[in-house]
């Protein structure tokens, strides 16, 4: 999966739990892959993008090694901020 593109949107501090959270998009040609990433409060935005793709390498089709990760430079997009 060679990934061309992430966004980082609809960040959010979860009510129970006080941590920060958004929604984490993948997308990789026609694939769009989402997850809802948590992070403590006041992370950067990246730690939500590396708690996506924690999540991501854990589908089967990565644990396995059939599918290998890629990314596009300056893939990155949406809120990264506090």
């Amino acid at each position: 999966m060679f990934i061309t593109e992430i966004e980082v949107t609809n960040r959010r501090i979860d009510p129970l739990t006080r941590d920060d959270c958004a929604d984490v998009v993948f997308i990789a040609g026609e694939v769009v892959t989402r997850f809802l990433a948590r992070a403590p409060r006041a992370a950067s935005g990246l730690v939500l993008v590396k708690d996506a793709m924690r999540q991501l390498r854990r589908m089967p089709e990565f644990r396995s090694g059939q599918e290998k990760l890629g990314f596009a430079p300056l893939c990155l997009r949406g809120s990264f901020g506090n």
